[in-house]
């Protein structure tokens, strides 16, 4: 049984995503087509990009600039679809299943795939350091292929509209990056969740090695009071005074 929280998007899904998208009125705001390639370079990506870090990528700002804050109930719809369609692209790159991308009509330039490359480049660019390993990295060469696409090595690229067998081709080159890029990274995410998991537990010892003061102990403050006396009176009717 498909584990729901993976599950894919319906196509009624899909085609409500792409329309509750398509509502946000800020210039910037990127696609359907766009949000998959970020999602898969933020899924791969060696350092962990929090929602706060993205959200305002997707939107190309922010809600009220976008003039969604008078349909919440559509943002929170367009936030759980989101959230599903990341789940499924993690979990098809996990379990090293080709992941099959949305694929929107072309721009004004005609190029297929720019919207996803560019997506995908936004997502570099949340973590820029940690990928110009494999940016620079002759091995990568699908990888590589994804900012030719974006049109950030040749804007002119290419020099001719492609045939629909190189428009495949080049589809199954930036998904077989993707999908590299993530196995390239994967030590390196588990490095960074493991400093964070180290991080918190030093945070929650440091807070559990305070020792509690009683109510008739010495104020640690130094006053020479009793605690209930002194600072543990804070409260009280009578105010404090050392």
């Amino acid at each position: 049984m498909t584990d729901p929280v993976h599950q894919s998007l319906s196509e009624a899904e899909i085609e409500r995503l792409v329309a509750l998208l398509a509502a946000n009125r800020n210039p910037g705001a990127l696609s359907l087509e766009a949000v998959d390639g970020l999602f898969c370079a933020l899924i791969a990506s060696p350092a962990l990009i929090m929602p706060h870090e993205y959200l305002p990528v997707i939107l190309g700002g922010t809600l009220r600039e976008g003039g969604l804050l008078g349909n919440l109930a559509g943002v929170q719809e367009m936030m759980a679809l989101l959230m599903r369609y990341w789940n499924a692209i993690a979990h098809d790159f996990e379990h090293e299943t080709f992941h099959v991308a949305y694929r929107g009509e072309p721009g004004e330039d005609g190029v297929p795939g720019r919207a996803w490359a560019r997506g995908y480049m936004h997502g570099i660019g949340l973590a820029r350091e940690g990928w110009s390993r494999i940016l620079q990295d002759d091995r990568e060469e699908w990888v590589r292929f994804i900012p030719i696409v974006a049109g950030e090595v040749d804007p002119a690229w290419p020099k001719e509209p492609l045939t629909a067998e190189q428009s495949s081709a080049m589809w199954t080159d930036m998904l077989a990056g993707a999908a590299r890029a993530y196995r390239y990274f994967k030590q390196d995410r588990l490095a960074y969740a493991q400093a964070a998991q180290q991080h918190a537990q030093h945070s929650q010892s440091y807070e559990r090695a305070a020792p509690k003061v009683g109510r008739n102990d010495p104020c640690p403050c130094g006053s020479g009071k009793k605690y209930k006396r002194c600072c543990g009176g804070v409260g009280s009717q009578d105010p404090v005074v050392h």
